[in-house]
């Protein structure tokens, strides 16, 4: 008897292991090539979810994007704590509004990865889509961004969080800054610091980048009699601010009453003078043409710069000195 219960036994496990294999073997293989192509994740969960699902895809699909993510956010908290210096600067821009945004991660080995360039424009399309709903001129965001939701109901946070369950490196939608057209003309440029990586007509991608916005108040005075268009002198002053680095626009009329007050009362100790200067952009030297200043050069082309903003990857932020 003891004999024929153990034969039972083992007939029901080899039973049990049939089942098991033959719903292993039911998965459908188009359906398992689709789904993996859809999430990006290992052949071997896709098998699972449809397993579970029953062949269902959009089901299987759901499931495992919910999963993703919930592990994101777990290995986000868990790897919190690791440098994330690398990454890169994206900006959507048209003559309606501008966005840029920067994401970061570990490494440079991920910042080049597919995943990541796709993740990060996709995040600054999201990302412009939402702050037009704003009514604000101009919007600047630090890591708050995050909380931002798109049209499809997940926050950029989440979005992020479910690459980083994917990859398994921590990243972050560090900052991001919006400009509305109105009067002005935007302009903007992206420096890649090696092959430039574009995701369409509207989305740029590099390690730095910057959005600015020009109006134009006299007609040129050029002696050469060649009126150069807006988006040349924004293309060209975009580049002068990645070089150049300057923290504010300035003042031509601001330096005559400077000089003024100078003559009367007693002067400041030149190197903060020259620091001032430095630091801003209509006092600096043309990057592209050193024989004349920033402010010269819009001087004789009736243009004015009212604002910009300017996006290195990786860059020492003062709220990062506060946090520390």
């Amino acid at each position: 008897m003891i004999k024929g219960l153990l034969c039972l036994r083992v007939s029901s496990a080899l039973y049990n292991g049939l089942q098991v294999r033959g719903m292993a073997a039911s998965v459908d293989k188009a359906m398992l090539s689709k789904l993996r192509k859809r999430t990006g994740i290992s052949f071997i969960n896709c098998k699972k979810a449809l397993e579970q699902f029953e062949n269902d895809l959009e089901k299987a699909e759901k499931w495992l994007k919910e999963q993703a993510q919930k592990e994101g956010w777990a290995k986000a908290t868990k790897l919190q704590s690791r440098s994330m210096s690398n990454g890169l600067v994206a900006v959507v821009s048209n003559q309606q509004a501008a966005t840029m945004i920067e994401v970061n991660c570990e490494t440079d080995f991920v910042a080049r990865n597919n995943k990541f360039i796709n993740l990060t424009a996709s995040l600054a399309q999201d990302c412009h889509q939402a702050l037009l709903q704003k009514s604000e001129a101009s919007l600047e965001l630090d890591k708050a961004v995050g909380s931002l939701v798109t049209a499809e109901g997940k926050s950029l946070a989440d979005l992020v969080a479910l690459e980083v369950g994917n990859i398994g490196e921590n990243m972050l939608l560090r900052r991001a800054v919006h400009l509305k057209g109105n009067a002005s003309y935007l302009a903007a440029y992206v420096h890649a610091s090696g092959p430039e990586i574009s995701s369409d007509s509207e989305c740029r991608l590099g390690k730095y980048g910057v959005i600015l916005s020009l109006g134009q108040i006299a007609a040129p005075s050029r002696e050469d009699g060649q009126t150069p268009s807006l988006e040349d002198i924004g293309h060209k002053l975009g580049q002068h601010i990645v070089g150049m680095n300057p923290r504010l626009v300035g003042s031509l009329d601001e330096k005559e009453e400077e000089e003024k007050e100078d003559e009367s009362d007693e002067k400041k100790d030149e190197s903060d003078e020259k620091k001032e200067e430095e630091e801003r952009l209509v006092f600096q030297e043309f990057l592209l043409d050193p024989s004349t200043y920033v402010g010269e050069l819009l001087k004789e082309n009736g243009v004015t710069v009212d604002t910009f903003y300017r996006f290195a990857c990786g860059e020492e932020l003062p709220q990062d000195e506060k946090e520390n």
